[in-house]
């Protein structure tokens, strides 16, 4: 009943609004009479050239006035070096420097074109991005109609220089990962800070997912239409003290744009496709495969190999059980619909004016019955209270619940990676004798691997999600300098998940003590958390060419989280699923509690002279219950240990000066510098202290010490040093944006050898450093500027280069990560592939005898190669191949990173299309080195068709061998591919329909995501992240690829 009440309440305010004068809440400030000289000016549309009436001219402080029929004006101002601001309802804003003229004319353009005037969320204020002596980047949604699937995350992808949004996989809602200016540290957080309405929006996971693969995206539930701007600060982000090393990402949420009520509905209907299937082996290859590779097992022989049901073609009770030709990857993939369904209610009075949006989203996925389905609602106010004090309120809350499987490393329960490696021969249902196809599942096959079938449909993974977010603020006028706000804001979010796996079609577990038929698991996990801000803000115009404006404040934030799990086995049947139900013998409960606080108190100051030269200095005060409380050398307060963080920015709007005057190509130039320190306090809330946790010993619970706690333990500290230029030319017709970084890390999170007797084989400290170095050009333009006919392009390239300086007393870090091998050295980026290097395949065996090796097991013994080994290169001279002839083998991190857009508008209709790209970063293809690896029942790629049979046989494929006793399947070069893409990552076209009557607007959409994929790479999609940690990038462990999908939708505006 709620919903079609709500909109006759909305129908009907709106049809009284259609009949009345619309009445804004825009007021014009009262300002003292001028009494200096006047100057004329015309503003006129960019597009058409004809004259704009009932403009906003301006200028702050002084006076103000509108445009004629005309589009002219006049204006006093306080002399000839003023700025007139300009600005009109469905335009955008713009400032007009005199530079010594009497006379100018501005013509603007409509509100959503990229500008460098446009409004930069900063923390203490809204500010055009001429005005910033930061390196900032802001993005206008606006609505983001035309893609309504998105997260906010997501959505970033290539919209921003230097701001990496890596997918996580192609499970809808899954996000992605955010790097901007590249990784910041080895073991702490990556991740941008992320401000929602002022508040701190947490986007950290507490404990892992009891279902492999998976990553609750707590940015999901944030709609990307309910958001009006989008700020990235890259640096002089030391205002939020040791939360900005990351960079931060300031969200505002929509609020009512003017006091009449207005009504937005948009509903979107679509299909996701399925992706091109890996080309693995059809039962007939895959049969001659396993003779080769059973012949080499040691104690078969080929009477023995024939004797196996699978092997031959005698008639008998299992002769149709193994003589099918199943297609796996068409069993469990699946294509799929989605639906979107969205509201928004804005307007309101004089004193009040009021954002409501409420949305619905149900998206099925790649894998068999996985879908997600999630309620959405938004309520934003801002109150007038009195001539001095306003109000404002926020309250968001989001309830999802989402069907997955598992992914990744879950090798008997991944329906993916199963598809790929099941025998083809065999069926996903029982066979009887005569060839009838029953409903029942097949059990786990002759070969101990589970059925792809039974992964998909028969195990329950559900993940639910709740989270609120409120807040209240409060804005007070003291005087006409003085100001004092403060914020206080409330998130509560909970991630339940239950998850099941049946004792039919699955592989059994072993466990210590017993075999593990059937797996019951639950999973909680809870934050809570109080964030305030309170500053007293003051503003002073000095005169009239210089302004100053500070803020002292402070910020708090109390948060506790929980994790709970359980897991057990062996229930009495496949009929019952919950955690109660299995052997009490097998139960295995456990989690954590994390409590930490943080108190950032900070001070801004901003001086302007002429409006074109800024000056900016920021410094914080940051305490924390994380630090150790002996850390030596920081300002300590009564016992409390403070990191300071000061940084100071400056720039220089250039196209200003008088002697830009007569300029007509120069629309804008400024010149910008920063040099700051920022912080990293995700450093472990309890890694500064000794604690204890829990162990069960011969059926008896009890503590022991769970780590070595290192009281100097502090914050990572990020130097960040930028200098760039923002240019407009030609009247606004090309934009460009330009940045020069360096970022050094110090006192880096590393773990270094601890001695025997402690008990630990590693301990944390500050001792690590590294850097970022890089380049950043962001470029947008109108090509065509027609009443009718407009084009805009943009384009966006990154190049960053990483470098490890030190390592404390290490001289390098080796890491294992899904097979891969990672070393991080000095002198070297963080997360290099370490490896073998190797020179195809010995074609005989007196060419392997005749190279000298031994081969190296994994027992420690030492075997000659053979014909059809892999030849590996040695380093070291010692005549064997062992690790210590690894190297550096791959980098994962790319050369560049960018993206390529246009926006080609006629008339009513309007195509939007995005390409996103990535050049030079190689990536682990984890599921080819087992679907290549030739060492067990796995079926295989066609690639190993041309496999080593015979001596003389030249090809780049070894032999196949069970068990692989010559390791030719180890971490090397065989499995580093080009990771390099260009993606067709959005294509939208629409159509915006005449007006009808009782609609304000009504726009038409189609759709289309992930069109076209260019790349090299042999997996499923070279798009992906295992885990937001440095060690995960680039290693692909058979996540669910992104799909091509489709959607048709229609927004109505009433």
């Amino acid at each position: 009943m709620f919903l079609p009440c709500l909109l006759f309440l909305a129908f009907s305010n709106t049809l009284l609004a259609q009949e009345t004068d619309t009445i804004s809440t825009k007021k014009v400030a009262v300002v003292k009479r001028a009494t200096g000289p006047q100057i004329n000016g015309v503003v006129t549309d960019a597009a058409t050239g004809k004259p704009l009436p009932g403009i906003n001219v301006s200028v702050t402080g002084y006076a103000a006035a509108l445009t004629d029929e005309k589009g002219h004006y006049k204006i006093s101002v306080p002399d000839y070096r003023a700025v007139v601001v300009i600005s009109g309802q469905g335009y955008q804003s713009k400032e007009e420097a005199l530079k010594g003229r009497k006379t100018i004319s501005s013509a603007l353009y409509e509100e959503s074109y990229t500008s460098v005037y446009d409004a930069a969320l900063l923390p203490f204020g809204i500010v055009l991005k001429n005005r910033t002596p930061y390196a900032v980047t802001a993005v206008n949604p606006n609505g983001s109609w035309e893609r309504s699937n998105e997260t906010p995350d997501s959505y970033l992808q290539g919209k921003v220089a230097g701001l990496e949004a890596i997918r996580r996989s192609g499970t809808p809602d899954i996000g992605a990962d955010l790097y901007l200016r590249g990784y910041n540290s080895l073991y702490a957080a990556n991740q941008p800070l992320v401000v929602v309405d002022g508040v701190l929006y947490d986007i950290n996971t507490y404990g892992s997912s009891i279902i492999s693969g998976h990553q609750t995206n707590h940015l999901a539930n944030v709609d990307i239409k309910d958001i009006d701007n989008i700020t990235i600060l890259k640096d002089g982000a030391s205002m939020y003290g040791t939360r900005g090393a990351n960079g931060v990402i300031l969200i505002t949420t929509s609020r009512a744009k003017d006091v009449a009520t207005r009504l937005d509905f948009a509903a979107y209907g679509g299909y996701n496709g399925t992706v091109s299937h890996l080309p693995v082996m059809q039962a007939d290859n895959y049969r001659i495969f396993l003779g080769d590779m059973l012949r080499t097992r040691p104690g078969y022989t080929d009477a023995m190999i024939k004797d196996e049901p699978y092997m031959n073609d005698n008639s008998g009770p299992d002769y149709y059980t193994y003589h099918q030709n199943t297609n796996w990857q068409d069993k469990v993939m699946s294509s799929g619909t989605s639906q979107n369904y969205y509201l928004k209610v804005t307007g309101g009075d004089e004193v009040a004016t009021y954002a409501l949006s409420l949305g619905y989203l149900n998206n099925e996925g790649l894998t068999h019955k996985t879908d997600l389905t999630r309620y959405q609602t938004r309520f934003n106010a801002n109150l007038n209270l009195s001539a001095k004090l306003k109000a404002q309120a926020n309250l968001a809350f989001t309830r999802s619940e989402q069907n997955l499987r598992d992914q990744g490393q879950a090798y008997s329960t991944n329906p993916l990676y199963l598809a790929l490696v099941k025998s083809p021969f065999l069926s996903s249902h029982e066979i009887s004798e005569s060839g009838v196809l029953s409903p029942n599942l097949s059990d786990t096959d002759i070969f101990g691997l589970s059925n792809p079938v039974a992964a998909a449909e028969s195990v329950e993974a559900v993940n639910r999600n709740y989270r609120f977010v409120g807040s209240v603020g409060f804005d007070y006028t003291l005087n006409k300098s003085f100001k004092i706000s403060t914020i206080i804001g409330v998130t509560y979010d909970k991630v339940r998940e239950n998850y099941f796996t049946p004792e039919l079609g699955i592989t059994p577990v072993l466990l210590p003590t017993a075999v593990g038929y059937n797996k019951v698991a639950a999973g909680v996990q809870r934050l809570f958390a109080v964030n305030t801000d309170t500053r007293l803000a003051y503003q002073k115009n000095l005169n009239h060419f210089s302004k100053l404006s500070a803020n002292l404040g402070f910020r708090y934030q109390s948060s506790s989280a929980e994790l709970d799990n359980g897991t057990t086995y062996n229930t009495a049947s496949d009929d019952f699923v919950t955690l109660g139900s299995g052997q009490s013998t097998l139960r295995i409960v456990g989690g954590a509690l994390g409590k930490w606080n943080w108190l950032n108190t900070y001070f801004n100051v901003n001086y302007e002279a002429y409006s074109k030269y800024f000056l900016s200095f920021n410094v914080a005060a940051d305490a924390s219950s994380r630090f150790g409380k002996e850390i030596p050398d920081v300002l300590t307060l009564n016992g409390v240990k403070l990191a300071v963080l000061p940084s100071v920015a400056g720039s220089w709007l250039v196209s200003s000066e008088n002697f830009m005057a007569n300029n007509a190509f120069v629309e804008s130039l400024k010149l910008r510098a920063s040099y700051g320190l920022t912080g990293n306090d995700e450093i472990g809330n309890y890694s500064a202290k000794t604690y204890y946790v829990s162990q069960n010993f011969l059926g008896r619970q009890g503590l022991i010490r769970g780590n070595i706690g290192n009281t100097a333990l502090k914050w990572e500290t990020n130097a960040k040093l930028n200098v760039g230029m923002d240019a407009s030319f030609l009247k606004e017709r090309l934009n460009i944006s330009l940045d020069i970084y360096r970022n050094k890390i110090s006192d880096m999170l590393i773990y270094e050898p601890m001695l025997t007797a402690t008990g630990f084989d590693y301990g944390l400290r500050n001792g690590g450093t590294m850097e970022n170095k890089g380049v950043e050009l962001a470029v947008s333009g109108r090509l065509i500027n027609k009443n009718n006919l407009k084009w805009d392009m943009g384009f966006t390239y990154a190049l960053n280069r990483n470098k490890v300086i030190g390592l404390g007393e290490n001289q390098n870090l080796i890491t294992n990560f899904s097979g891969a091998t990672i070393i991080t050295q000095p002198g070297s980026a963080a997360n290099l592939f370490y490896g073998y290097k190797t020179k195809g395949v010995y074609a005989t065996d007196a060419e392997a005898l005749a190279s000298g090796l031994s081969n190296k097991t994994v027992d420690g013994d030492f075997i000659p190669f053979q014909g059809g080994d892999m030849r590996f290169v040695e380093t070291n001279g010692d005549g064997t191949i062992d690790e210590n002839d690894r190297q550096v083998i791959g980098n994962p991190n790319p050369d560049f990173t960018g993206s390529f857009s246009n926006k080609l508008s006629y008339k009513q209709w309007t195509l939007d299309a995005l390409f996103t790209f990535t050049y030079g970063n190689d990536i682990y293809n984890g599921t080819r080195a087992a679907l290549e690896s030739m060492n067990g029942y796995n079926n295989q790629t066609l690639a190993v068709v041309n496999r080593w049979r015979v001596n003389g046989q030249v090809t780049d494929i070894p032999r196949a061998s069970w068990d692989d006793p010559s390791r030719n399947s180890r971490f090397s070069d065989r499995w580093i591919e080009d990771g390099s893409y260009l993606k067709l990552r959005s294509l939208a076209l629409s159509y915006k329909l005449p007006k009808l009557a009782f609609f304000r607007s009504a726009t038409v959409y189609a759709i289309a995501n992930n069109l076209l994929t260019l790349t090299k790479y042999k997996g499923y999609d070279p798009e992906f992240s295992a885990g937001s940690s440095v060690f995960a990038r680039g290693v692909d462990t058979g996540l669910e690829p992104g799909t091509k999908s489709v959607q048709l939708g229609v927004r109505i505006g009433l």
